[in-house]
């Protein structure tokens, strides 16, 4: 008995029952069934929507049929369709023609039928597809469904959209399709769909994987399965896909052609590009993102707990060891002020807060009130700039033996916060990179984009990629550098590098000799540069 098939829109259902495509082996027409990713998209459309995708899913087909649809039933359609080369343009072209020419039912009048344009004279109905640039769409327009092609590829989308865009009238049964694969991290259609993401647009945002397309899904005998899974290559990540995603030996058979293909030779950051599997893989920092590894858990239980902040459930949890860091800005609106707080026991980010209008000196007390909200947090904060406003007020509102500042010397404040510099940022960043590729857990969406347009640039600068921010990144950063005392609190021997040996009878040293359980002090004898704590 065959299951039963999901309900589809009007639009959907007249698709699978008068229109035909070529198939892709026989190159014979064949009626148009809509692929699960096609059926996803029906069926979860809204009426501005962005979407993100691996390649040849489809969405393009479906949404041309589905314009067709309307341009046949609906009187004044006015359906507009820009891709971003003549090329792609023309196979669209193509596309709505074999829709109309192997329609099985009645074809529908056509008046005129041009390079660029369709017209249905019954429905006073107008389909026009053309290549970005070529036309310039504006408020005298009026479009009733738009669809932009491959917009992350365009050159100046804001531009070219702003006009097309504002002549889709709000209301309406109105339709607009963003629509691409991914081109790297800091462009504006990145920084739009980061938005939908986060529920800031009136766009909703559909992602579909590689993993959800059938085809991709190579059939292999049980026999080639087992050589395949037994043999699973750690260069290409692969152990890590099967347990964690849990690819077919299938799947691992397609993406190893894939990655072998011309063009691709084995390039994963292509590859993951081209076909995503995680909406973070589309917008990668092609070839030059820093942090190779982030560990994205979504839970229910990060929720905001007042304005700005936002923290984990069930946290702070008594008898727990927590490492604040905080990044400042000058709270005009540019960047952000954050703080993140981890947990040393679940080494997983707790609690963040994000503020572009708050002023330094009032940083000062979110900072003492969530370090002391959170046991009394290890904190450390950038001194840089407006950090130094920062520990001005800070010191006087929170305790002195669980503010960072340089072990070397004494506790004013030109020697309190982790100052950072040509030579430390790499030290900080690669120690925070090391610590998420061994499992350090995030559960926020904004610092995971962040890290994922955090790159390395050709003359080895590290910072945000064009466009994008990196205050939560730094704020983490400073935040690892609190862990090792998080850490000598939870009882841990850890080791502390230093650029100069401590002073043995400073008030930090005695503070570690305390938390360490050897107090009155022990013997002071010649330290290294590297000191077992």
């Amino acid at each position: 008995m065959q299951p039963a098939r999901t309900r589809l829109t009007v639009e959907g259902a007249i698709i699978e029952t008068m229109f035909c495509v070529i198939d892709k082996q026989s190159r014979a027409s064949i009626p148009f069934i809509l692929n699960p990713t096609q059926r996803k998209l029906d069926l979860g459309l809204g009426r501005r929507n962005f979407i993100t995708k691996a390649r040849q899913e489809g969405v393009t087909s479906y949404i041309l049929a589905r314009f067709n649809v309307a341009c046949m039933t609906k009187k004044n359609t006015r359906a507009v369709v820009i891709s971003h080369e003549r090329e792609s343009t023309e196979r669209m072209l193509d596309t709505v023609h074999g829709f109309i020419d192997n329609i099985r039912g009645p074809k529908p009048v056509i008046e005129n039928s041009s390079k660029s344009e369709i017209t249905f004279p019954r429905t006073n109905s107008m389909f026009y597809i053309g290549t970005a640039g070529a036309k310039a769409f504006g408020r005298g327009d009026t479009i009733t469904h738009f669809h932009g092609s491959e917009v992350a590829f365009w050159e100046n989308p804001q531009v070219l959209l702003h006009g097309a865009l504002q002549a889709v009238p709000d209301l309406g049964d109105n339709e607009v399709y963003l629509e691409s694969t991914g081109n790297g991290a800091g462009t504006w259609f990145h920084q739009q769909v980061m938005q939908a993401d986060r529920g800031n647009t009136a766009y909703k945002l559909h992602f579909f994987n590689w993993t959800d397309f059938p085809e991709y899904n190579w059939p292999v005998t049980p026999e080639q399965a087992q050589i395949i899974l037994s043999d699973l290559r750690e260069e290409y990540e692969e152990p890590e896909l099967v347990h964690e995603h849990g690819l077919t030996a299938g799947q691992i058979l397609f993406r190893r052609n894939k990655l072998a293909s011309p063009g691709m030779d084995f390039d994963l950051t292509l590859f993951k590009q081209e076909y995503p599997l995680t909406l973070d893989e589309c917008f990668r920092a092609t070839g030059s993102s820093f942090f190779s590894k982030v560990k994205l858990i979504s839970t229910q239980y990060w929720k905001e707990a007042r304005p700005h902040y936002r923290k984990l459930e069930h946290h702070p949890v008594s008898g727990f060891h927590y490492a604040l860091g905080a990044d400042t800005s000058a709270g005009v609106g540019k960047d952000s002020s954050v703080i993140e707080v981890i947990c040393f026991e679940t080494n997983e980010q707790v609690a963040e807060y994000t503020n572009k209008r708050i002023s330094p000196e009032v940083l000062a007390n979110e900072i003492a009130t969530i370090g002391k909200e959170f046991n009394n947090a290890y904190v450390v904060v950038e001194s840089n700039n407006h950090g130094v406003v920062t520990l001005d007020n800070l010191r006087k509102m929170y305790s002195l033996a669980d503010l960072h500042r340089d072990r070397t010397q004494n506790n004013n404040l030109v020697n309190m916060g982790y100052r950072t510099s040509a030579r430390s940022k790499p030290y900080v960043c690669g120690d925070l990179r090391t610590r998420l590729a061994q499992g350090l857990v995030i559960h926020s969406d904004l610092l995971r984009n962040e890290l994922l347009t955090f790159i390395e640039d050709e003359n080895g600068k590290l910072s945000a990629a064009p466009g994008c921010h990196d205050d939560c990144v730094m704020a983490l950063a400073m935040a690892t550098v609190g862990l090792p005392r998080a850490a000598i609190r939870a009882g841990h021997r850890v080791y502390i590098d230093s650029v100069t040996d401590p002073d043995p009878f400073s008030f930090e040293a005695i503070f570690d000799e305390r938390e360490r359980g050897k107090f009155p002090i022990a013997p002071q004898h010649a330290s290294s540069m590297e000191g077992l704590i």
